[in-house]
């Protein structure tokens, strides 16, 4: 009878310990009003090395499924040989599954047909296509990065959110040691943070992507949309801030004038 009641207090001790735990995450979730900008996707990271980002500003009628401002590749100009290429690549970021071969037909090669597809499928089967990403290791940082937010948007459960985070951020760790300070890296480790609510593991990340991206518009608009930053991280937003009146003022200049 004793062994009986030392298990249940101990099983009722551990519950309540995870109980507090994630009372805790929920609320300071809740505080950061549930980052919403770091699920979205850098595609201009997705895309590098397949199309050219030219633009210096995002396109004001490309769509991003997962949110966040154009990606500057799918918002340069498109010469009429590539078109069909181009046409592809909206369909990729839309979710639209799409075959290697139909993605060689407009001029991807074997293994940028193969990228691609993997990235049409990434709402229709994300596992699946976890699941290739995991099977080998990552030959890029965007690999590396698409497979941290498959897996923590599509993996983590709360009984596994710290598992899953802290192994996450294991896997950055070394992908930012073989390729770098990419930005898209930091913000995948700062979506990973976002799952326990470490607010200011996800600004010191947030920061890192801005500094060195050079304050490419898709973070300075992820920094700006989540109202908590500028209470709780000022210079950050004011950079940012800053950063967005340059582009507007730029976008107003490239304007053709009317009548």
């Amino acid at each position: 009878m004793s062994l009986a009641l030392t298990g249940g207090v101990a099983v009722a001790y551990a519950c309540g310990v995870v109980g507090v735990h994630r009372l805790a995450v929920r609320r300071r979730r809740a505080q950061a009003e549930g980052y919403p900008a770091l699920r979205w996707l850098d595609w201009d990271a997705l895309l590098s090395g397949l199309w050219s980002a030219a633009a210096r500003t995002p396109a004001p009628g490309l769509v991003m499924p997962e949110g966040g401002p154009a990606s500057l590749a799918l918002s340069s100009p498109v010469a009429p040989a590539r078109a069909a290429a181009h046409a592809r690549l909206v369909d990729v970021v839309a979710g639209t599954p799409i075959g290697e071969a139909e993605l060689a037909t407009v001029g991807f090669s074997g293994g940028e047909a193969r990228w691609l597809s993997w990235l049409s499928q990434r709402r229709t089967a994300p596992l699946a296509v976890l699941e290739r990403l995991e099977a080998r290791a990552p030959l890029s940082a965007a690999e590396a990065y698409l497979s941290e937010w498959l897996c923590l948007e599509h993996r983590v459960t709360p009984l596994s959110v710290e598992w899953h985070v802290f192994a996450a951020k294991r896997r950055l760790s070394r992908a930012m040691r073989r390729f770098g300070d990419v930005p898209c890296l930091f913000f995948a480790r700062a979506l990973a943070s976002s799952k326990l609510g470490f607010t200011q593991a996800v600004l010191d990340d947030l920061g890192r992507a801005v500094f060195f991206s050079k304050q490419a518009p898709f973070y300075v608009e992820a920094v700006l949309s989540m109202p908590f930053v500028e209470e709780a991280r000022p210079p950050l937003y004011r950079v940012c801030r800053e950063a967005r009146l340059a582009l507007d003022e730029e976008r107003l200049d490239e304007a053709p004038e009317s009548g």
